[in-house]
């Protein structure tokens, strides 16, 4: 949905749609998105035996269960880069693009793969909040405009940062049932340091940040111009609530903190299909 976020930006800002592009261009994205889950497996094993499976947090547990298919694990994970690597080569050399594209394709699918993998291990080191923002804000959306319009516009300039707080919001959300596992594994992140009331109250001001972002959005005119920033602005408050629902119910039982998981993503899935979706509505 973050791609897509941003291939419509790029439409609606004066770029001529084409779906095998879109297509293409996503086949870097989506390998790259897959090398993740497995090389996220892989790397976080031994963390993953400490930890408590849920619908987003605590790993699958497959290497748990089965340590017999590691050495496929980073296989995949390594064959799905390579092939993200391969695809933004040739696409770029296809479509003419300038060399920044792919070098923008490839720091997406590195700053992935060193999430978890050494040497950088960047959510060991405390910069996995950093670098998720990175990533929603920038990398995911980034892509489908970069994809379509072989730069990064003003249109979607102005949407790097409230969607960088969403990030923050996102990767406060993974964290939380997990607090005690990451200090077995030696994780350094925002809740192991602070403390899970902390971790929610920053959730609470990303997503307050997120929406007056949003609302400042309807007075600047080059967004106002080109598309119709109210249903970002109007859609903003769903994580909003959810955050500030986790702020007000302080309990730390498993099953609190778990509901509390699947509110704030429900939340967040939601505003990207109503923005996605009214993004398409104003295309039409």
């Amino acid at each position: 949905m973050l791609y897509v976020l941003g291939y419509m930006l790029a439409i609606l800002s004066g770029i001529e749609p084409g779906l095998i592009k879109f297509v293409f261009g996503y086949l870097i994205f989506g390998a790259a998105h897959l090398s993740v889950s497995f090389c996220n497996d892989y790397f976080d094993r031994d963390s993953d035996r400490n930890s408590v499976k849920t619908a987003f947090s605590g790993g699958s547990k497959v290497l748990v269960e089965y340590p017999e298919l590691e050495s496929i694990a980073l296989k995949l994970a390594v064959i799905f880069l390579g092939s993200s690597i391969v695809a933004n080569a040739f696409f770029t050399v296809f479509y003419g693009y300038t060399v920044w594209f792919f070098v923008f394709g490839l720091m997406g699918g590195l700053l992935a793969w060193f999430y978890t993998a050494p040497p950088l291990r960047l959510a060991y080191r405390g910069l996995g909040e950093v670098s998720t923002m990175l990533a929603v804000g920038l990398l995911m959306p980034g892509m489908g405009y970069f994809v379509a319009a072989n730069t990064i516009g003003p249109l979607f300039q102005l949407f790097i940062l409230p969607l960088s707080c969403y990030g923050l919001f996102f990767i406060i959300t993974v964290e939380l049932p997990d607090v005690e596992c990451d200090k077995i594994s030696h994780k350094t992140n925002l809740l192991v340091k602070w403390g899970r009331t902390a971790g929610k109250v920053v959730a609470v001001l990303a997503t307050f940040t997120g929406t007056s972002l949003m609302l400042a959005l309807l007075f600047v005119g080059t967004a106002k111009e080109q598309i119709n920033v109210m249903p970002f602005a109007v859609f903003s408050f769903l994580p909003l609530i959810a955050s500030i629902s986790g702020l007000v119910f302080q309990e730390t039982t498993r099953t609190v903190l778990v509901r509390q998981v699947m509110v704030n993503m429900a939340s967040m899935i939601l505003y990207l299909f109503l923005i996605d979706t009214s993004l398409f509505y104003q295309y039409i």
